[in-house]
């Protein structure tokens, strides 16, 4: 499985096309580094990405790797009626520790991925409030295994010709690499949450306002912050709304043999219509999201390139109907919201020292 799909935009033209690239390869590279790579002007760079950023195409944030520091990843799907999908989709989108929630189906189905630090309290979501909530038939909750694209250092290759092999090579050579195991930094320190924190609502912020925040210096939190990166502990990704690239999106539910489920997660990864395929508990144990412009490409996914990878004894395919919060946004329509900042997410360590 290793097809390659020009996916167009409808709303971007070729450069937005290619910085919008150009950051899923190298998401904090500086604008007059990416103006010279792609042969204009730093101002026109600078000018177009603040406009797809304030536009809500994409945006970049970092993201720490909870399975590195001690936390978990659910992924749960919440079957309910519809009539209540919208008022349980926008509960749990209130919550700092869910990133995204979607509809899925005719709205029998909110699915949500939440976030559970080490030291944080965040299952009585899944004990006590949705089990109680009338329009709730049924909650399943898979807990993230391993992650076989969309992690760290993965990016969906979403305009896979808007860049020549030089443009590509160049990007690559200062983009932040994971060069050391997660056991090298283990636990996140106050200054470290404060900084994936505000990273995760702007992953371009200036270091010099890092530092502002952080009550250090940009220096300090330059090294600290590429520190989370080489350890792998934390990382750089883009997100780019529905209206970006103007295709749907299908999340596939797999029940694999054990003896394949590696391969197959990892030939999943080598498509580049899949952005996000990972190895989950409970009663799928792979799930992948499937992008693609018609029913037609979907069906064609299935029969051809899904039954060419040995291994898979089952297969669910649930279409998405519309996302309510992606990124840590919440969705207006079809494009990314500023991201919402919580009072207690905005706690300062002006005193402490990097």
């Amino acid at each position: 499985m290793s097809a390659r799909v020009a996916l167009e935009s409808s709303t971007l033209d070729k450069l937005d096309a290619q910085i919008a690239r150009a950051l899923q390869i190298s998401p904090r590279v500086a604008f007059v580094d990416l103006a010279e790579i792609l042969h204009v002007a730093e101002q026109t760079v600078a000018r177009r990405y603040r406009r797809m950023r304030r536009d809500g195409f994409l945006r970049v944030t970092m993201t720490a790797d909870l399975h590195g520091t001690g936390g978990a990843n659910w992924l749960v799907r919440v079957r309910c009626r519809p009539e209540g999908a919208d008022a349980i989709a926008r509960t749990i989108a209130a919550r700092d520790d869910v990133s995204w929630v979607s509809i899925y189906g005719a709205g029998w189905e909110v699915d949500f991925n939440l976030r559970a630090p080490a030291g944080f309290e965040t299952h009585e979501l899944l004990h006590e409030i949705l089990p109680r909530s009338a329009p709730v038939l049924d909650v399943a909750p898979a807990e993230i295994l391993h992650t076989f694209i969309g992690g760290a250092g993965e990016h969906q290759d979403t305009w896979s010709d808007v860049l020549t092999p030089a443009q590509t090579a160049a990007l690559k050579a200062i983009a932040p690499h994971s060069v050391s195991s997660r056991s090298a930094l283990s636990e996140l320190d106050d200054i470290d949450r404060l900084l994936i924190d505000e990273l995760g609502r702007d992953g371009r912020i200036p270091y010099s306002t890092l530092a502002r925040a952080a009550g250090s210096t940009p220096g300090k939190v330059t090294r600290r912050v590429e520190r989370l990166i080489a350890s792998g502990v934390a990382y750089f990704h883009v997100d780019l709304a529905t209206a970006a690239i103007g295709l749907r999106s299908t999340t596939l539910w797999l029940t694999v043999a054990p003896r394949s489920l590696a391969s197959v997660g990892k030939a999943l990864g080598t498509d580049t219509r899949i952005p996000f395929a990972a190895a989950v508990t409970g009663r799928a144990n792979l799930t992948a999201n499937v992008i693609g412009a018609s029913v037609a490409d979907l069906y064609s996914f299935v029969t051809e390139d899904l039954a060419r990878v040995d291994g898979i004894t089952g297969y669910e395919l649930v279409p998405l109907l519309r996302r309510v919060k992606h990124a840590g946004a919440l969705v207006h329509g079809d494009k990314l919201a500023p991201p919402q900042v919580s009072p207690k997410r905005r706690t300062a360590v002006a005193s402490s020292a990097l």
